[in-house]
């Protein structure tokens, strides 16, 4: 986990904070987060944890049309922009730095629809764009950064985070596990998988491919599904005419909390735009159901202990990728 808090993490839909003075408050890996537009429009993100007694400041939830917040403890109260605003009774702090006592700043990016932060405050200075690299930019080639965001929800699964990783690193599976949904949509076990730094792209093609005339050059949301993971924990599913958005964060050994929201062009106006929408995301969801109840067996199997040591076969050399990246990555951070 704290390893995963020195990365970007897509916390939030973009469009719950386009308006100035709006807000979002939840918690993310642990720690308490608010993310705030001020008056003159500029993003933030902040510790939510109040820098008298360490209260909470916000209540978990999203708004707008509030530029203050006051903590329920003692009442300190902070503007948008993080900064400490007043106190109450102040003659018991004589000695209290105002301009040093504001809300603990993150460092953040707004990126293909999503409000990314970095919940280590650390690394407050850090580039947020630049750590994602790339492959913002080719979601943001989608239209993703216009997007609004539809049907958010979050379970938790009995199973380590690492195979849910695992689960959405190869096409090996699909015509197996997903026999009952998006198989027939799918061709056997063909992928295509590129990096950019600890980030990774799988194209899966789709049946749709082989109706194409030699020398077309077909649009690849139509002939296949474009995944994107930002390492550690963030997933983009790229489809015809949306993206899903998928978080997973550990809460406990064997246990993994998943947040996924759905990326469309715009707010459904009526009920048959909605009517659309709830059948993609129910169809998303069916088939993850699918990977998930894998997944948990997996999982039972590991604590049972009859297996020391996994097979990754040549399908599957981007689960190997990704382990090898995340044991540098944690040999590193403990060095």
């Amino acid at each position: 986990r704290a390893l995963m808090r020195r990365h970007p993490q897509a916390v939030v839909a973009a469009s719950v904070l386009r308006e100035a003075a709006s807000w979002w408050s939840g918690d993310v890996l642990g720690a308490p987060l608010l993310v705030t537009r001020d008056g003159a429009g500029v993003l933030h993100a902040f510790l939510n944890v109040c820098r008298h007694r360490g209260a909470r400041v916000v209540e978990a939830g999203q708004g707008c049309g509030r530029e203050r917040f006051a903590c329920p403890y003692h009442a300190w109260t902070y503007a948008a922009d993080g900064r400490l605003r007043s106190v109450s009774r102040p003659e018991g702090f004589p000695g209290l730095d105002v301009e040093q006592s504001g809300l603990q700043r993150l460092a953040l990016a707004e990126r293909a629809g999503m409000v990314w932060v970095i919940p280590d405050p650390t690394r407050a200075d850090a580039d947020v764009s630049a750590m994602l690299g790339t492959y913002a930019d080719d979601l943001e080639s989608f239209g993703l950064e216009t997007h609004v965001d539809y049907g958010q929800r979050s379970l938790e699964l009995r199973c380590d985070w690492k195979l849910m990783v695992e689960g959405s690193s190869e096409a090996y599976h699909f015509k197996i596990a997903h026999r009952a949904t998006i198989a027939p949509l799918f061709a056997d076990n063909v992928q295509i998988v590129d990096e950019s730094g600890l980030h990774r792209r799988m194209f899966i093609v789709k049946e749709a491919l082989r109706e194409q005339a030699e020398d077309a050059k077909p649009d690849p949301r139509m002939v296949g599904n474009v995944l994107y993971y930002f390492f550690p924990s963030t997933m983009v599913l790229v489809q015809p005419d949306h993206a899903q958005v998928t978080r997973i964060e550990p809460t406990s050994l064997g246990r993994t909390q998943v947040h996924d929201i759905a990326l469309i062009p715009r707010a459904p106006q009526n009920d048959r735009a909605r009517a659309h929408w709830d059948r993609n995301v129910q169809l998303y969801r069916d088939t993850l159901a699918e990977d998930y109840a894998q997944m948990e067996s997996v999982h039972a199997g590991l604590e049972s202990g009859a297996n020391a040591e996994l097979r990754f076969g040549r399908y599957e050399f981007a689960l190997a990728r990704f382990h090898a990246q995340l044991d540098a990555e944690l040999a590193g951070s403990s060095a």
